[in-house]
């Protein structure tokens, strides 16, 4: 305390032995070391009050400017106090003294430096700021993240609840100059770097991943403006470095990720701010009206920047549906009405020039993701957009991609659409548009590639073909096959033989009548070119095939279906039976059986 010279020098000495700890780039997973640095007890005495006075003085000058000794002084501190927390033991006794206060009112000040565009800025070497600035940062996480969830998170190793419950140390209390800071540091920053833009979205999807207390504190009005706004500014043209701008876009979409996954799992007395709320800015964003524009923003460059960050944005709905609590989710997307959001979204973006087809895709995948194993969910879309009104949509966008008729199958199967006898028939109705398309494409190997697949998922069990039954398939082929001269020969002939499979389950008077007015021609005496595939298929609904079935049963496909009898007093006598043969289809496994929390039907 006496001999400040000496003090620095011992601090030198410490930082650099421990100088491993200093993990302090936010991109990279920390390095595991064996050793850790010592706890508070095994420190000289009076040591943490004797760097509170200095980092108090550092502080006061600051106004003034500090020296280069100062500076030097004060990073030490910041990076001295990082090596402490890197004991997990140390992390809480560190977080309720006031160094974090003292830390993030100097980062305010030197941030409020960097983002001013001066000569003197211009002429003035800004690194030592930088660093300490950075150090500040993540002196700051190791405080509210000291397992470094967030960072694992980014690199793809997601941990699960009861992982985290597993954590020991919990992490400090979140300081209330937090969020104040977070928003100031976002106020007038264009001049401010993209990396350290991105290094304070690091902090704030550290404090979010770090426990549920923080998160909820963390979570405001306040800092939800500043996100939606960093987004908004992701396609601003200008100097900046296109990776740097979709890197903190990313980073943006995964904080918003963390932070509807935190929202889900608390009360609503706990949250400053509702999903709902956070839900209808994005869709906002989503689909802001870019007409509105000023015309030099609306160039190419501007176009393509737009709708990358409009993907970006697409493909975190996708991610965000995938949580533990997805039908409560799910009904929020429903109330925030996503579905119209989504459609406009595709109606929209038929003013770009390019690029169409990449978000047609990931508009089908957020559409998938938001019915994903949700009945409900599908009939809302039934019901309020209409699988006829988006097959007009994807229509109007001109020739649609190999990549994009994938991605309706995929959302046929709510999965691989390659993984045939693995997956059954989720959603029907993708398979119907998909029926109806064959015609307008151009492309004949995409017409015999999609109706060779349809024939494989839609005649591989019993119930596949129950479900294409009564989903008037068998109508919407015959449909597709009076536009003969558009559809390929091979094409027709897997639309016809996948007709005679389903007819073998189920065929009406109606059904049949259309097949046989399909092979009428405008010449007598010439046949049409179906007949010989048409009597194929009519044969093999005429002849059965293996075992002897019944035509009408009881479907149980379902987890929820059950057969429901009268109650008692209803009865007719003093008793009441039932019989039934049982048929067990054993060509079919669904994934979620196999699991260890799959379910399994049980007989009373």
């Amino acid at each position: 305390q006496k001999d400040p010279d000496y003090l620095k020098l011992w601090l030198d000495s410490f930082v650099s032995s421990y100088e491993q700890f200093l993990d302090v780039d936010f991109e990279k997973l920390p390095t595991r070391v064996d050793d850790i640095p010592p706890g508070i007890s095994l420190l000289p005495d009076n040591i943490l009050q004797v760097l509170r006075l200095q980092l108090l003085q550092c502080v006061q000058k600051m106004s003034d400017g500090l020296e280069e000794q100062q500076q030097a002084l004060s990073l030490l501190l910041v990076k001295f106090f990082i090596i402490l927390c890197r004991n997990l033991a140390n992390v809480e006794e560190i977080g309720m003294c006031s160094y974090v206060n003292h830390v993030i009112t100097m980062t305010t000040l030197y941030i409020q430096q960097l983002k001013s565009k001066t000569k003197e800025k211009e002429v003035a070497d800004q690194t030592p700021i930088e660093e300490f600035v950075r150090h500040a940062l993540a002196f700051c996480e190791s405080l509210y993240d000291p397992y470094r969830n967030w960072r694992h998170q980014i690199a793809g190793h997601f941990l699960s609840t009861v992982e985290k419950s597993r954590q020991k140390y919990k992490p400090a209390c979140l300081t209330v100059e937090f969020v104040p800071f977070f928003y100031q540091c976002f106020q007038e920053s264009e001049h401010l770097k993209e990396s350290l833009k991105c290094c304070l979205l690091h902090l704030f999807g550290a404090i979010v991943a770090g426990g549920q207390r923080n998160a909820l504190q963390a979570v405001s009005p306040a800092t939800m403006e500043v996100l939606m706004r960093v987004l908004a500014d992701c396609d601003n043209l200008d100097d900046r470095n296109p990776e740097e701008v979709s890197r903190k876009a990313e980073l943006t979409l995964k904080c918003l990720t963390e932070v509807v996954h935190i929202l889900l799992t608390s009360s609503s007395d706990q949250r400053q701010v509702e999903t709902s709320t956070i839900l209808e800015n994005y869709f906002k964003l989503l689909n802001s009206d870019h007409s509105a524009l000023p015309n030099p923003r609306r160039c190419r460059q501007w176009e393509t920047r737009f709708i990358a960050l409009q993907i970006q944005m697409l493909n975190t709905i996708t991610a965000m549906l995938d949580c533990t609590d997805r039908p409560v989710l799910q009904a929020i997307f429903l109330n925030s009405n996503c579905f119209e959001h989504l459609i406009r979204l595709l109606q929209n973006c038929k003013v770009f020039q390019g690029h169409l087809d990449c978000l047609a895709v990931s508009t089908i995948q957020a559409l998938t993701a938001v019915m994903h194993k949700s009945p409900a969910a599908k009939e809302v879309f039934k019901e309020r957009i209409g699988y006829a009104h988006i097959y007009e949509v994807l229509k109007s966008l001109g020739q649609p991609s190999r990549e994009l008729l994938e991605e309706l199958m995929n959302m046929a199967v709510e999965g691989d659409h390659m993984a045939v006898g693995i997956l059954g028939i989720s959603n029907v109705q993708p398979l119907l548009l998909l029926i109806q398309w064959l015609p307008e494409l151009e492309s004949h190997d995409l017409q015999i590639f999609i109706s060779n697949w349809l024939r494989r998922i839609c005649c591989i069990n019993r119930q596949s073909r129950a479900t294409c039954v009564n989903a008037n398939m068998v109508i919407r082929i015959i449909e597709t096959l009076n536009s003969h001269s558009a559809l390929h020969s091979t094409c027709a002939e897997n639309l016809i033989a996948l007709l005679g499979s389903l007819g073998s389950q189920s065929m009406g008077s109606e059904e049949l009548l259309q097949l046989i007015r399909l092979l009428r021609t405008e010449e007598p005496k010439r046949a049409h070119p179906y007949v010989v595939p048409v009597m194929r298929a009519i044969l093999a609904m005429a002849r059965k095939q293996g075992m002897a079935s019944a035509l009408q049963y009881f479907n149980l496909y379902h987890s929820m279906a059950g057969i429901a009898v009268p109650s008692i007093h209803k009865w007719p006598g003093s008793a009441f039976s039932f019989n039934a043969w049982l048929c067990l289809d054993q060509d079919q496994v669904d994934p979620s059986t196999t699991s260890k929390s799959g379910k399994r039907k049980q007989l009373y």
